[in-house]
C-alpha cells in the first residue's frame, strides 16, 4: 500500500512538474512572438513614408510602443528617440556644396 502511495505522489509531482514545464515554455513562446511583432511594428513606423495618413499612423505606433510593458526598457527608449527623431523638422541640407566657393 505504502508503495502505490508513493508511485501516486511521485506521478502527481511529475505531472505538475510538466504543466509548469509546459506553462512556461507557452509564456515564453507568445512573449517571442509579440517581441517580433513590435519589433515589425517599430521598423515600418521608422520606415519611409509616402503619405501623410501613414506619417500619422507610424507616430502612433511609435507613442504606444514607448509605453509597452513587456519591452525591454532599452527598446522602449528606442521608441522615444525614433519618435523624437520622426517628429523633429528636417535638417536643411545644401544641394550644391561647391556653391559657398
Amino acid at each position: 500500500m505504502e508503495t502505490a502511495l508513493i508511485g501516486a505522489l511521485i506521478a502527481a509531482g511529475a505531472a505538475i512538474g510538466a504543466a509548469v514545464v509546459s506553462w512556461f515554455g507557452a509564456f515564453q513562446s507568445r512573449r517571442a512572438a509579440d517581441r517580433d511583432h513590435a519589433w515589425r511594428r517599430f521598423v515600418w513606423a521608422i520606415g519611409d513614408r509616402r503619405t501623410k495618413a501613414e506619417y500619422d499612423i507610424s507616430i502612433t505606433v511609435l507613442r504606444r510602443l514607448e509605453h509597452v510593458a513587456w519591452w525591454s526598457r532599452p527598446d522602449r527608449e528606442l521608441a522615444t528617440r525614433a519618435l523624437r527623431r520622426v517628429m523633429s523638422p528636417p535638417l536643411v541640407q545644401d544641394d550644391d556644396p561647391e556653391e559657398d566657393r
